[in-house]
């Protein structure tokens, strides 16, 4: 028998709130939380978790970012000219794009979603390594950089793999107890809440799931290895959308000559502007301040509070967040709406989650602290060995 494990399950949108709603996860101890997150997607949120720091310190907060200079979408601008532009095939375009950027070795997490393609030169991605393995986020340590500096042996599953190969290559690695370190994400609670919401029955079934995975998968480990510590949290919660605001046909009805004169980015729940021309900022402005939009600016103040505020701008010069609750439909996230979405201030309580263990383990306050409690835990496997 091996002597110790430490098994990480890390489930996207493990709220606090529905964990607590639905008793899920009874069987571990009193959880640390609720935690709250950072400002952003899960883009930003799982790097701060990893990293420990914040969006500003890692570099990493929504997925597209505006740099046309260095844009992996630059080499394309012929195609999309022709595909988009002249064809008017934007889906043939998308994929194009797509699976060129996997020839290229673009290795992170992505999706074209309804990005205008002829826009899609303006912009970078900001994921563009894996940032389940070692070395993705450089100057700063991960848990699988810790682990592969300190001679651990490691497995890690993630989005890129299906979930269910992932989940019987994680049978298969518990069964014959060879590893020190095993990493398992998935994706799947927090597309089912997209489509169902935080209360539904399908969620609350996803969550059962959850739960009786996490058991036997700590079944498994324990009859392979002396010592298991099990860590289960999320990135952040999510809450239920109770508003559509239709922001961008508004935006475009301002008739700025994009991208010549101002740019901007409608995500699901924040709108992102850059401005050529100052009196532009001032008609933007005005519009966000006269309208109904279910929303605010965020000011540099507020910005620089929340870890987001960039010198160079590259995320936005202009950031208008959207209430809790509220998602803007249509926009360059999709063009219909959801049942639940993420992405709003971090003060929204349901944007708080949790972290679950079976070992006593020093506390954290914030998802910012999970990462650095891993590499703490693997370093002291390490010098056991």
């Amino acid at each position: 028998m091996a002597d110790r494990l430490i098994l990480v399950i890390m489930i996207d949108a493990l709220g606090a709130r529905i964990v607590r709603d639905a008793g899920a996860f009874d069987f571990l101890e009193a959880p640390d939380g609720p935690l709250p997150s950072v400002c952003g997607y899960s883009s930003a949120c799982i790097p701060s978790l990893f990293t420990g720091r914040l969006p500003v310190d890692h570099g990493h907060w929504a997925m597209y970012l505006r740099d046309p200079g260095a844009s992996v979408f630059k080499p394309f601008r012929p195609w999309i000219w022709f595909a988009d532009g002249l064809m008017g095939r934007k889906r043939i375009t998308r994929e194009m794009i797509k699976r060129a950027l996997g020839r290229m070795g673009i290795t992170g997490y992505f999706s074209l979603y309804e990005v205008p393609p002829r826009l899609l030169p303006q912009f970078d991605l900001c994921e563009q390594r894996n940032i389940f393995a070692p070395g993705a986020f450089p100057g700063l340590d991960t848990p699988f950089d810790v682990a592969r500096a300190r001679g651990l042996r490691m497995r890690v599953w993630s989005w890129s793999t299906p979930e269910e190969r992932n989940r019987a290559e994680l049978r298969e690695s518990l069964r014959a107890g060879e590893d020190d370190f095993l990493f398992f994400y998935s994706p799947q609670l927090d597309a089912v809440m997209h489509r169902h919401g935080t209360r539904s029955a399908e969620t609350r079934a996803c969550l059962d799931e959850f739960a009786g995975f996490t058991q036997e998968m700590l079944k498994l480990a324990r009859n392979a290895y002396g010592d298991v510590r099990l860590f289960v949290f999320g990135d952040h919660g999510m809450a239920d959308v109770d508003r559509e605001v239709e922001l961008m046909p508004r935006i475009e009805a301002l008739g700025l000559r994009v991208p010549q004169e101002a740019l901007y980015f409608i995500d699901s729940t924040m709108a992102r502007f850059w401005f050529f021309r100052p009196d532009l900022r001032e008609r933007v402005e005005g519009l966000l301040g006269e309208g109904d939009f279910g929303g605010r600016v965020l000011d540099d103040e507020e910005c620089g509070r929340l870890g987001v505020l960039f010198p160079d701008r590259r995320y936005g010069e202009l950031i208008y967040i959207a209430d809790p609750g509220t998602i803007f439909v249509p926009s360059f996230m999709g063009l219909t709406g959801c049942r639940a979405m993420h992405g709003y201030h971090p003060e929204d309580v349901d944007g708080d989650t949790l972290l679950l263990s079976n070992v006593t383990h020093a506390r954290v306050q914030s998802i910012m602290d999970i990462g650095p409690l891993l590499g703490s835990e693997l370093t002291a496997l390490a010098a056991e060995r």
